[in-house]
Protein backbone atom coordinates (compact mmCIF):
# COMPACT_ATOMS: atom_id res chain seq x y z
CA UNK A 1 0.00 0.00 0.00
CA UNK A 2 1.56 3.55 -1.02
CA UNK A 3 0.16 6.97 1.20
CA UNK A 4 1.06 9.57 -0.55
CA UNK A 5 -0.81 13.29 -1.27
CA UNK A 6 1.02 14.11 -5.04
CA UNK A 7 0.54 12.96 -8.39
CA UNK A 8 3.87 11.44 -8.41
CA UNK A 9 3.02 8.80 -5.81
CA UNK A 10 -0.11 8.35 -8.02
CA UNK A 11 2.16 7.33 -10.83
CA UNK A 12 4.62 5.46 -8.50
CA UNK A 13 1.68 3.10 -7.56
CA UNK A 14 0.74 2.93 -10.73
CA UNK A 15 3.74 1.85 -12.10
CA UNK A 16 4.12 -0.94 -9.25
CA UNK A 17 0.24 -1.70 -10.08
CA UNK A 18 -0.36 -0.95 -6.15
CA UNK A 19 -3.11 -0.01 -4.04
CA UNK A 20 -2.76 3.88 -3.02
CA UNK A 21 -4.06 5.78 -0.72
CA UNK A 22 -3.92 9.89 -1.56
CA UNK A 23 -4.28 12.43 1.03
CA UNK A 24 -5.57 15.93 1.45
CA UNK A 25 -4.75 18.43 0.27
CA UNK A 26 -3.48 17.05 -2.84
CA UNK A 27 -0.23 18.83 -3.64
CA UNK A 28 0.05 19.67 -7.48
CA UNK A 29 -0.10 22.09 -10.22
CA UNK A 30 0.46 21.47 -13.62
CA UNK A 31 2.70 24.48 -14.54
CA UNK A 32 5.15 22.63 -11.75
CA UNK A 33 8.98 22.60 -13.20
CA UNK A 34 8.82 18.58 -11.90
CA UNK A 35 7.03 18.22 -15.31
CA UNK A 36 9.14 20.42 -17.72
CA UNK A 37 10.11 18.21 -20.18
CA UNK A 38 8.29 15.23 -19.60
CA UNK A 39 6.76 13.70 -23.02
CA UNK A 40 3.60 12.04 -21.49
CA UNK A 41 2.26 10.49 -25.09
CA UNK A 42 2.64 7.04 -23.16
CA UNK A 43 -0.17 7.81 -21.47
CA UNK A 44 -2.37 9.14 -24.42
CA UNK A 45 -1.94 12.51 -22.81
CA UNK A 46 -0.45 16.40 -23.36
CA UNK A 47 0.00 17.44 -20.21
CA UNK A 48 0.33 16.89 -15.91
CA UNK A 49 -3.09 17.97 -15.65
CA UNK A 50 -4.90 15.46 -18.04
CA UNK A 51 -2.64 12.71 -16.33
CA UNK A 52 -3.73 13.43 -12.67
CA UNK A 53 -7.34 12.93 -14.07
CA UNK A 54 -6.99 10.03 -15.95
CA UNK A 55 -5.11 8.47 -13.50
CA UNK A 56 -7.43 9.16 -10.57
CA UNK A 57 -10.47 7.58 -13.23
CA UNK A 58 -8.45 4.60 -14.06
CA UNK A 59 -7.21 3.66 -10.74
CA UNK A 60 -10.20 4.26 -9.29
CA UNK A 61 -12.34 1.91 -11.66
CA UNK A 62 -9.69 -0.69 -10.81
CA UNK A 63 -9.81 -0.21 -7.10
CA UNK A 64 -6.17 0.21 -6.59
CA UNK A 65 -7.13 3.82 -5.49
CA UNK A 66 -8.52 3.87 -2.10
CA UNK A 67 -11.04 5.86 -0.17
CA UNK A 68 -10.93 8.38 -2.65
CA UNK A 69 -11.68 12.03 -1.78
CA UNK A 70 -12.91 10.49 1.48
CA UNK A 71 -9.05 10.51 3.66
CA UNK A 72 -8.67 13.35 6.36
CA UNK A 73 -5.68 12.17 8.05
CA UNK A 74 -3.34 9.68 8.31
CA UNK A 75 -1.28 8.20 11.63
CA UNK A 76 1.89 6.31 10.19
CA UNK A 77 2.26 5.04 14.26
CA UNK A 78 -0.59 2.76 13.86
CA UNK A 79 -1.18 2.87 10.30
CA UNK A 80 -4.65 4.25 10.85
CA UNK A 81 -6.53 6.37 8.77
CA UNK A 82 -9.35 9.20 9.61
CA UNK A 83 -11.99 9.70 6.78
CA UNK A 84 -13.92 12.93 6.41
CA UNK A 85 -16.69 11.34 8.14
CA UNK A 86 -14.40 10.95 11.35
CA UNK A 87 -14.17 6.80 10.77
CA UNK A 88 -11.27 5.38 12.16
CA UNK A 89 -9.83 2.59 9.60
CA UNK A 90 -6.43 0.13 10.25
CA UNK A 91 -5.05 -0.53 6.86
CA UNK A 92 -3.46 -3.82 7.01
CA UNK A 93 -0.23 -5.54 5.18
CA UNK A 94 2.82 -3.14 4.11
CA UNK A 95 2.64 0.24 4.23
CA UNK A 96 4.90 2.71 2.53
CA UNK A 97 4.84 6.28 2.78
CA UNK A 98 5.78 7.94 -0.38
CA UNK A 99 5.88 11.45 0.22
CA UNK A 100 7.39 12.99 3.49
CA UNK A 101 7.78 16.27 5.29
CA UNK A 102 7.72 19.97 3.93
CA UNK A 103 11.03 21.79 2.78
CA UNK A 104 11.45 25.54 3.37
CA UNK A 105 10.45 25.73 -0.29
CA UNK A 106 7.64 26.70 -2.31
CA UNK A 107 6.29 26.71 -6.01
CA UNK A 108 3.95 29.65 -6.03
CA UNK A 109 1.73 30.32 -9.00
CA UNK A 110 -0.01 33.74 -9.48
CA UNK A 111 -2.19 33.60 -12.09
CA UNK A 112 -3.54 36.90 -14.13
CA UNK A 113 -6.16 37.19 -17.01
CA UNK A 114 -4.88 39.43 -19.77
CA UNK A 115 -7.27 42.21 -20.41
CA UNK A 116 -6.13 45.19 -22.74
CA UNK A 117 -2.78 44.54 -24.76
CA UNK A 118 -1.19 43.44 -29.09
CA UNK A 119 -1.28 39.67 -29.41
CA UNK A 120 1.89 37.99 -29.10
CA UNK A 121 3.30 34.71 -29.85
CA UNK A 122 5.11 34.56 -26.49
CA UNK A 123 4.19 30.58 -24.14
CA UNK A 124 6.92 31.03 -22.29
CA UNK A 125 9.20 33.71 -20.66
CA UNK A 126 12.05 33.11 -17.87
CA UNK A 127 14.06 34.99 -15.94
CA UNK A 128 17.29 34.76 -13.63
CA UNK A 129 15.47 35.18 -10.43
CA UNK A 130 13.78 33.08 -8.84
CA UNK A 131 10.67 35.49 -7.49
CA UNK A 132 8.89 35.90 -10.86
CA UNK A 133 10.91 32.87 -12.26
CA UNK A 134 8.82 31.90 -15.41
CA UNK A 135 5.23 33.47 -17.48
CA UNK A 136 3.46 30.83 -18.44
CA UNK A 137 1.47 32.32 -21.23
CA UNK A 138 -1.56 30.13 -22.31
CA UNK A 139 -5.18 30.50 -23.91
CA UNK A 140 -7.73 31.79 -21.72
CA UNK A 141 -10.62 29.33 -20.50
CA UNK A 142 -12.72 32.44 -19.67
CA UNK A 143 -16.22 32.87 -21.29
CA UNK A 144 -16.43 35.53 -24.34
CA UNK A 145 -12.65 36.19 -24.68
CA UNK A 146 -11.20 35.53 -28.42
CA UNK A 147 -9.04 32.99 -28.86
CA UNK A 148 -6.04 35.61 -29.47
CA UNK A 149 -6.40 36.54 -26.08
CA UNK A 150 -3.43 34.68 -23.79
CA UNK A 151 -3.85 34.58 -19.95
CA UNK A 152 -1.04 33.98 -18.01
CA UNK A 153 0.83 32.70 -14.49
CA UNK A 154 3.86 33.77 -12.92
CA UNK A 155 5.83 31.17 -11.43
CA UNK A 156 8.22 31.86 -8.37
CA UNK A 157 10.72 29.71 -5.71
CA UNK A 158 10.31 30.73 -2.55
CA UNK A 159 11.20 30.36 1.23
CA UNK A 160 8.55 30.44 4.30
CA UNK A 161 10.29 33.87 5.28
CA UNK A 162 9.71 34.91 2.13
CA UNK A 163 5.85 33.82 1.24
CA UNK A 164 4.81 35.74 3.89
CA UNK A 165 6.33 38.74 2.91
CA UNK A 166 4.97 41.57 1.23
CA UNK A 167 8.02 42.46 -0.10
CA UNK A 168 6.97 38.93 -2.38
CA UNK A 169 3.13 39.53 -2.29
CA UNK A 170 0.86 38.98 -5.38
CA UNK A 171 0.92 42.74 -6.07
CA UNK A 172 5.07 42.73 -5.81
CA UNK A 173 4.59 39.93 -8.61
CA UNK A 174 2.33 41.95 -10.77
CA UNK A 175 4.74 45.37 -10.44
CA UNK A 176 7.47 43.03 -11.35
CA UNK A 177 5.52 41.37 -14.65
CA UNK A 178 5.44 45.33 -15.76
CA UNK A 179 8.84 45.57 -15.83
CA UNK A 180 9.29 41.88 -17.75
CA UNK A 181 6.82 42.24 -20.10
CA UNK A 182 8.74 46.28 -20.71
CA UNK A 183 12.13 44.39 -21.32
CA UNK A 184 10.54 41.56 -23.45
CA UNK A 185 8.65 43.92 -25.58
CA UNK A 186 5.59 42.65 -24.97
CA UNK A 187 3.15 46.43 -25.50
CA UNK A 188 -0.05 47.27 -24.13
CA UNK A 189 -2.74 48.89 -26.62
CA UNK A 190 -1.39 51.44 -29.05
CA UNK A 191 -1.63 54.88 -28.30
CA UNK A 192 -0.60 57.45 -31.20
CA UNK A 193 2.49 57.57 -33.59
CA UNK A 194 4.83 60.73 -33.94
CA UNK A 195 7.16 60.87 -36.78
CA UNK A 196 8.63 57.29 -37.09
CA UNK A 197 8.41 56.40 -33.29
CA UNK A 198 4.52 54.50 -31.95
CA UNK A 199 3.41 54.67 -28.48
CA UNK A 200 2.23 52.17 -26.20
CA UNK A 201 0.37 51.90 -23.12
CA UNK A 202 1.11 49.38 -20.31
CA UNK A 203 -0.25 45.48 -20.75
CA UNK A 204 -3.29 45.76 -18.78
CA UNK A 205 -4.31 42.67 -16.47
CA UNK A 206 -6.33 41.68 -13.53
CA UNK A 207 -5.01 39.14 -10.80
CA UNK A 208 -6.80 35.52 -10.60
CA UNK A 209 -5.36 33.60 -7.77
CA UNK A 210 -2.39 32.56 -6.02
CA UNK A 211 -1.50 29.04 -5.42
CA UNK A 212 1.24 27.70 -3.44
CA UNK A 213 2.77 24.27 -3.77
CA UNK A 214 5.03 23.14 -0.83
CA UNK A 215 8.36 20.93 -1.95
CA UNK A 216 8.20 17.77 0.60
CA UNK A 217 10.52 14.98 1.04
CA UNK A 218 10.20 12.06 -1.48
CA UNK A 219 11.33 8.36 -2.54
CA UNK A 220 12.20 9.46 -5.98
CA UNK A 221 10.84 12.34 -7.90
CA UNK A 222 8.53 12.97 -10.60
CA UNK A 223 11.08 12.25 -13.59
CA UNK A 224 12.82 9.04 -11.66
CA UNK A 225 9.30 8.00 -11.32
CA UNK A 226 7.84 8.34 -15.05
CA UNK A 227 11.24 6.46 -16.14
CA UNK A 228 10.44 3.26 -14.36
CA UNK A 229 9.69 0.26 -16.11
CA UNK A 230 6.03 -0.51 -16.09
CA UNK A 231 4.53 -3.61 -14.25
CA UNK A 232 1.62 -4.95 -16.48
CA UNK A 233 -0.85 -6.40 -13.84
CA UNK A 234 -4.57 -6.92 -14.80
CA UNK A 235 -5.31 -2.88 -13.95
CA UNK A 236 -2.74 -1.98 -16.17
CA UNK A 237 -4.45 -4.52 -18.94
CA UNK A 238 -7.54 -3.18 -18.60
CA UNK A 239 -6.56 0.56 -19.26
CA UNK A 240 -4.65 -1.21 -22.22
CA UNK A 241 -7.75 -2.51 -23.82
CA UNK A 242 -9.60 0.84 -22.76
CA UNK A 243 -6.99 2.97 -25.03
CA UNK A 244 -7.54 0.37 -27.67
CA UNK A 245 -11.31 0.77 -27.65
CA UNK A 246 -11.71 4.25 -26.57
CA UNK A 247 -8.58 5.90 -27.87
CA UNK A 248 -8.70 8.00 -24.59
CA UNK A 249 -9.00 6.41 -20.85
CA UNK A 250 -12.06 8.52 -20.23
CA UNK A 251 -13.54 8.13 -23.64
Amino acid sequence: MIVGRTLTSLLYAWRLQRKCILLEPLLFHTLSDEYDGINFEEFGVDNAEELLNNLLFIMGVTNLLLYQGEVASFRPEDNTIVTNRNTRRKLEGEIEIFDGEELDEYEVFDSFYWRAGLPHDRKIVETDDDFCSRIVFYESKRNGTRSVVKDFTVVSRMTYEQLVSPDYSNGMARIKTQRIFKSEDIKGSFVMQKGDKRYYRKVEFDFASRKTVPRIEQKMNFKEVFQMKQEEGEEWTMWKRLMSKEKTWLG
